[in-house]
Order: structure tokens, then C-alpha cells, then sequence
């Protein structure tokens, strides 16, 4: 892989690209660390389905999971999107409803034994006689359980956009940027290599210095794929 960092160009050698597919989510891993040139670089996507036929595909974080973060000698370089759909599927969640019937049944927490005049000396045969007759009774309830989602299941993203509705935001990536271009190479009906190029404006911290946003560019992929899935 290689690039353009503040004016310097980088030509790393080695590195793999990794296919991974976990619930149906199919995720990109490219990633080299080159001792000589002191300088290493990972990118992440998620690839959306289908779109790895051979043809080429373009992620943009606009619209993509895509991450990248390039560690040198000055310092750490990273990229996430600024703004992420929230997904819903870790957080379904079942609720419990209590429905009241038309059904009565005796009242559990009622005391007919403090009431009736029988039972003052006790829990004689006419006194617990009483009790089952003058025992309160209240609506039996039914427990109903049901699943539920968040609010923005349904909504599309430009909706969840604009009422800020099941949206996370990283503030600190505001103004940044990522722009990757693939094209996978199929052998025998596997992907075996990928190459492409990428370019973005990524957030750069060196130490305690406040962090400032720099342009990665021409940056070139050419990577052999371990297919995990």
C-alpha cells in the first residue's frame, strides 16, 4: 500500500487484506506494517451486500462504515465518520404488559380475618368458612410479553438525519473525510486480491498537541485477500 502524507510519500511493502463475515455483515480489513519505512496503516469497511462480484465499488463514509487509521514516527493519523446510523439490532428488546380481564379472582393481599367477628378468637371452622365467603376479589390480569425496536427502524437515513433520530456523531471528525476504491480480483469464485486507491482528510494528534485535520492522498492498494468467510 502506499500514499501521501504531509508531503512525504510512503511505498509500504507486505500486509494482507482479511474478509470477514460475522451475522450476515461482511468486513474488510486491509492492513501492512513496514519496519523499514517505520510506518504502519489500517483500513476497515463494511462492505454492503452483494458487492463483492468483481466489479469495482466505491465507499464513502457519507454512506459506508469505513475507518482508517496510519501511525508513523510523528505521529497517530485517524478517520472515523463523523456522523453513523445507530443499529437496531442489539437493541430490541422485550416488554411486559399487564392486561386487565373481565375474570376475577381472590384478592392476594386482602384480610378478611381482621374484619370478621368468627374469626377474633382464632382460625376456627366458622371463621375460615367466612373468610372464603367475604374474601375480596379483583380483575384477574394476563401478562403479555412482546419484542420492540428503536423509533428509527422504519425511518430512511436522510429522515433519521434530519430529526437526529437514531444517529451518532463524532464531533471531533467534523470536516473530515474518506474516499475508498476497490476492485477485487475473483480466482475460482474467491476473492484472492484487491486493488484500489483511497483519499480522505484525516485527524492528526502528535502528543498533548491539540489535533489538526491533514490530507492523506494517491494512496494505492494492491493486496493479497485471506478470505475468512
Amino acid at each position: 500500500m502506499g500514499f501521501t502524507l504531509a508531503g512525504r510519500q510512503y511505498q509500504l511493502q507486505g500486509g494482507q487484506a482479511v474478509l470477514n463475515t460475522v451475522k450476515g455483515r461482511t468486513q474488510l480489513i486491509m492492513a501492512v506494517r513496514d519496519v523499514q519505512s517505520k510506518a504502519q496503516i489500517a483500513i476497515t469497511a463494511e462492505i454492503p451486500a452483494g458487492a463483492l462480484s468483481g466489479a469495482p465499488l466505491e465507499l464513502t463514509a457519507d454512506f459506508h462504515l469505513v475507518s482508517a487509521v496510519i501511525l508513523n514516527s510523528k505521529g497517530i493519523y485517524s478517520f472515523v465518520p463523523q456522523l453513523t446510523l445507530a443499529r437496531d439490532s442489539f437493541m430490541q428488546y422485550v416488554k411486559k404488559e399487564e392486561i386487565a380481564t373481565d375474570e376475577l379472582e381472590d384478592d392476594p393481599h386482602d384480610r378478611p380475618q381482621d374484619r370478621l367477628a368468627e374469626c377474633r378468637h382464632g382460625f376456627s371452622e366458622q371463621c375460615v368458612k367466612k373468610m372464603h365467603q367475604h374474601r375480596h376479589k379483583r380483575k384477574k390480569v394476563r401478562v403479555k410479553y412482546s419484542k420492540h425496536g428503536p423509533t428509527w427502524v422504519n425511518k430512511s437515513r436522510e429522515e433519521r438525519i434530519a430529526t437526529g433520530d437514531g444517529i451518532m456523531r463524532e464531533e471531533k471528525f467534523r470536516d473530515t473525510s474518506f474516499v475508498l476504491r476497490l476492485t477485487p480480483v475473483v480466482n475460482g469464485g474467491k476473492i484472492t486480491q484487491i486493488t484500489g486507491s483511497f483519499a480522505g482528510v484525516m485527524l492528526y494528534n502528535e502528543g498533548m498537541n491539540p489535533a489538526v485535520k491533514l490530507p492523506v492522498q494517491n494512496g494505492k492498494i494492491d493486496l493479497q485477500v485471506h478470505d475468512a468467510r
